[in-house]
């Protein structure tokens, strides 16, 4: 019996690959090492990630969407899971930190 992969990577998640790359990249330009969302019981820098502005459905595999700057914050794990959960935390928190001209 031939061995091959249970879930072959798909469109979505080779553009998803992509603007990860892309991401750390603009981060790297924009020095971001800590959290930008800093909510109470921030934890700085662990667990940093890109949080995005909507669920990822949304972006249906879209690259430059995903990687558009004003789609994302740099988060830590502890502020992620709360904006993730609310949808008018993360609008407040979007205004905010990336503010629509």
């Amino acid at each position: 019996m031939k061995r091959t992969r249970l879930n072959p990577v798909g469109k979505r998640g080779r553009a998803n690959y992509a603007a990860r790359q892309r991401i750390a990249e603009i981060a790297e330009e924009k020095n971001l090492t800590t959290c930008e969302i800093r909510l109470p019981g921030c934890k700085g820098n662990f667990g940093l990630a890109p949080a995005h502005k909507n669920k990822r459905d949304y972006y249906n595999g879209d690259v430059e969407k995903l990687s558009d700057p004003n789609e994302w914050v740099a988060g830590c794990q502890w502020c992620h899971e709360l904006i993730e959960k609310d949808k008018k935390l993360t609008a407040e928190v979007f205004d905010r930190l990336r503010p629509q001209e």
